[in-house]
């Protein structure tokens, strides 16, 4: 392990224990789930282009092939 690698290590075991020293926020684990729901929730810009793509498609194949 060369210096600047043994740098970095020590860097991030202090980071490390300085967060462990560090007390939780009140209801932080009860905040984070609402975050995580609230963004399991949602949908990227890319998932509705994808419906909206599967959407047009979907009208085309009942009307028969012709794309209005």
């Amino acid at each position: 392990m060369n210096d600047k690698e043994s740098k970095l290590d020590h860097l991030l075991a202090d980071l490390a224990a300085s967060y462990a020293r560090t007390p939780p926020p009140r209801d932080g684990l009860d905040k984070l789930k609402r975050r995580m729901q609230a963004e399991t929730n949602t949908l990227s810009d890319a998932d509705l282009e994808w419906l909206a793509a599967a959407g047009k498609a979907l009208n085309v194949e009942r009307k028969g092939g012709k794309d209005e």
